[in-house]
């Protein structure tokens, strides 16, 4: 009996230690949380685009598949094999165009109130994205509502912004804002990221820093001194970097003289739970990005397909697809890896894997 017992004992413990030496997180891209009652209509029609996909588009999804998909997350949560440590959102989690101070101020509060509803049993580290600010009062509404929010998950009360970082164990996530004029947001990731201990760094962002569709949407695309700047910072701190905004599921590799960039795009808008098979995968870096969809700005293709060209000469690894769902990132400290697996919109089973510690080795 003694020997099962110690037996018994040596196994739970190297269970634990194998345990507690592994943690994840889910990573969330858009998720324009939308209720037709936080706009002002008359505003908004204005605005016949935006009308369209409030109307037909973020609001139904918002109707259809917010109470399941979120199910869905905090399931996940609590049944994953490597312990869930948070959810990192990657902005424009409302959809924003209230239209007025007032329905502004009711659109976050709605939006935090469904964060709240969740009750997931893990804080939500959030980015603050271009759609969590646009609009009348949109900006103030950000401040009043989402930063109580912010301190609340992650138990520190000295964030005022959208710049801030979240520590947990060995693992840190700095979120940085491209929007906020007032702050040198390349020298907030400097301190941040070189001020840091932690083996495992990543940075969460709206807008990628890599262009990777045919839209060329990056951070600092107007200031190429600062960019190089930022790809530096993350490259010589070995940061992975987490990013939404144009809707694909994306990764990349870019090499810089510092060493690689590796970057994960995320889209969490589900239209459709069923679609979980992309109709079309695309691997090839380059010009062809935006001659795939000619019909986009056509007035600015030549541009476009020369910064592809000249981002071609770093890229050396490359997907996207329009696959929306979620991702987990799995580390597992004594192996010292860090996985990537993408779920399609309501699956079980992981449609991707990508072991993003060979893509990070120089």
């Amino acid at each position: 009996m003694k020997r099962i017992l110690t037996l018994i004992f040596f196994v739970v413990i190297f269970g634990f230690h194998a345990l507690a030496q592994k943690s994840s997180f889910i990573v969330l891209g858009d998720l324009h949380y939308d209720l037709l009652q936080d706009h002002d209509m008359n505003w908004l029609g204005t605005k016949p685009g935006d009308l369209r996909q409030v109307t037909e588009e973020y609001t139904k999804y918002t109707r259809e598949n917010w109470n399941d998909f979120t199910a869905v997350l905090k399931k996940r949560v609590v049944s994953n094999e490597s312990p869930v440590k948070a959810i990192i959102q990657l902005g424009d989690l409302s959809e924003g165009l209230a239209g007025s101070e007032e329905k502004a101020r009711q659109m976050a509060a709605d939006v935090m109130k469904a964060i709240n509803d969740i009750n997931m049993p893990v804080p939500w580290i959030i980015a603050k994205g271009n759609h969590d600010i646009t609009g009348p009062g949109a900006v103030k509404a950000f401040q009043e509502f989402y930063i109580p929010v912010f301190q609340k998950q992650t138990g520190n009360p000295e964030i005022n912004s959208a710049n801030y970082s979240f520590r947990c164990q060995d693992i840190q996530i700095t979120c940085i804002d491209p929007w906020d004029k007032e702050s040198d947001m390349t020298a907030f990731l400097e301190r941040e990221l070189s001020g840091s201990n932690a083996k495992y760094k990543f940075v969460a962002i709206h807008e990628p820093v890599i262009p990777v569709t045919e839209r060329c949407w990056h951070t600092l695309r107007n200031n190429l001194e600062q960019r190089q700047k930022l790809l530096e910072i993350i490259a010589r701190n070995k940061a992975i970097v987490l990013c939404g905004h144009l809707h694909r599921y994306s990764v990349v590799r870019r090499t810089t003289q510092y060493g690689p960039v590796v970057q994960v795009m995320v889209m969490s808008v589900v239209s459709d739970r069923t679609y979980q098979k992309p109709v079309k995968v695309i691997t090839e870096y380059g010009p062809s990005l935006a001659e795939n969809v000619p019909d986009w700005q056509p007035e600015t293709l030549e541009a476009r397909k020369a910064i592809l060209s000249e981002e071609a000469k770093y890229v050396t690894w490359y997907k996207q697809t329009d696959l929306p769902g979620y991702a987990i990132i799995d580390i597992d400290e004594k192996n010292n890896v860090v996985l990537l697996k993408y779920y399609a919109a309501f699956a079980d089973k992981p449609y991707d894997i990508i072991d993003l510690t060979k893509l990070l080795k120089p």
